[in-house]
């Protein structure tokens, strides 16, 4: 009776923790999702992207190998230690002729231990510049992978932007698409009662069913257009592409416009890829350098001191007997190996006429975006008046073609192109906004400028 109670309080508490679980799950679903903003959503990006994650860690190589490169002027010290054992067997010789056996001193067998320890160090003098000239180069490879690194910073922040304000867009298309379809249903009601008291004919009431349908596929099709750029941020994000998103709406963007010379000058010096290739130019001119020092004498000193006894305990004490040292300066110079010197001076050279090439181009193609994109701001501006005043127009037109078909002096027809002419002009103003600010924010984009605001990792 006992072991059935117990089982049956065992069973309750696992129901009561399942049922516990459940509705925290359920509930934690439940919540609706806290809008992101703007910002938010670059700083989750800025931590979850991999390109991100990977520069860095070029960036911490980089400062690595610029450390390394100070080896080649700090001494090299070495320590050996040893143990040595020695036997010698019966032998029939003494020196180079042979005497036979039956010398006790050459029939016994010869056994001895020895212990060694010494120190050595080294010093290089001269290498015809390729020590300092690996330190330069060192700290050019490590500020170059630096603007690598921000350089990847702003395609995320870009491309963050980019997503954020597409689905901005897209949503308030869905709204415009909305308004649309009840415009659209106001109209079958209408069509409908002006049937019902011989205003109209039946046929009006067809042609406003079948608007009607075509404004619902409008808004399904542009639903799923909402829901792809959603999956899009997401995924620019660093996140899993369902999930859940709001982003905050009510969003003010302003834009300083200056000068495209001014544009120019700061596209110039400040953008972080151009900034690269002018470092990676740098360090393919250092790498010629290196190259070259294989041409000159290397000069080095060196220091040895060792000691051998035959017992361990000897090795550390009587330290003014039992040692050997060796003091002295050395000097390399490869006179001749088959070309190999003057072959890798030639590539390194070839390699920095590449890295230049690379580098003029890629100006080119970044002055052209610059002008492009300030092109396209310009254009954006005047294109946005003129939609606003043709929002204007279309509206009055609507307003108008609605009273002439309410007093029977108007057909469906008329009202229909009205109404199309409205929403055509809503969605024209809507995307042309948002474009105009995507273009803005790849312009930042081009002259080293949007991450100034978005520190983040």
């Amino acid at each position: 009776m006992y072991c059935q109670t117990t089982n049956g309080g065992l069973m309750k508490s696992v129901w009561s923790i399942s049922l516990g679980l459940f509705l925290l799950v359920f509930v934690a679903h439940a919540q609706p999702t806290k809008p992101l903003t703007l910002d938010e959503c670059i700083q989750i990006a800025l931590k979850n992207n991999v390109q991100i994650r990977v520069s860095k860690y070029q960036y911490l190589n980089a400062r690595f190998d610029r450390r390394d490169a100070y080896r080649n002027i700090l001494p090299t010290v070495s320590i050996n230690m040893g143990v040595a054992r020695y036997e010698r067997g019966p032998t029939s010789y003494l020196g180079n002729e042979y005497v036979g056996p039956g010398f006790p001193q050459l029939d016994r067998v010869v056994q001895s231990t020895d212990y060694s320890m010494g120190i050595s160090v080294s010093q290089n003098i001269y290498d015809g510049g390729f020590w300092w000239n690996s330190i330069r180069k060192g700290k050019v490879d490590e500020k170059a992978q630096e603007f690598n690194y921000e350089s990847e910073r702003q395609k995320v922040i870009v491309t963050v932007m980019q997503n954020y304000f597409t689905l901005l867009k897209e949503t308030k298309l869905l709204e415009v698409d909305r308004q649309a379809m009840e415009r659209s249903k106001e109209q079958l009601e209408r069509a409908q009662s002006m049937y019902e008291v011989g205003s109209v004919s039946k046929v009006d009431v067809y042609k406003a069913r079948v608007n009607l349908g075509n404004d619902r596929i409008q808004y399904i099709n542009q639903e799923n257009r909402v829901r792809k750029a959603r999956q899009d941020l997401n995924i620019a994000m660093g996140r899993n592409p369902d999930e859940p998103l709001e982003i905050v709406t009510d969003i003010e963007f302003t834009k300083h416009m200056v000068e495209l010379d001014s544009l120019y000058k700061v596209a110039l010096e400040r953008n972080p890829t151009l900034k690269k290739y002018e470092l990676d130019r740098r360090s393919a001119e250092l790498q010629v350098k290196l190259a070259g020092s294989r041409y000159f004498p290397q000069i080095s000193s060196f220091l040895s001191l060792n000691r051998r006894v035959p017992k361990r305990d000897g090795l550390f004490k009587e330290f003014d007997r039992e040692y050997t040292y060796n003091v002295g300066i050395s000097l390399r110079w490869n006179l001749f190996n088959g070309f190999s010197d003057y072959l890798q001076r030639q590539k390194a050279k070839v390699n920095a006429m590449i890295v230049q090439e690379q580098m003029n181009d890629y100006q080119r193609n970044l002055l052209g975006t610059v002008k492009a994109l300030y092109d396209n701001l310009r254009a954006y501006d005047e294109i946005i008046r003129i939609n606003r005043e043709n929002l204007e127009a279309a509206r009055e037109e609507y307003r108008l073609a609605l009273e002439r078909y309410r007093v029977g002096n108007g057909t469906a027809i008329e009202l229909r192109e009205a109404q199309v002419n409205l929403t055509r002009a809503e969605q024209v103003l809507v995307s042309t906004e948002y474009d105009a600010i995507i273009t803005y924010a790849q312009l930042q984009e081009a002259i080293g400028k949007l991450s100034d605001t978005y520190v983040g990792e």
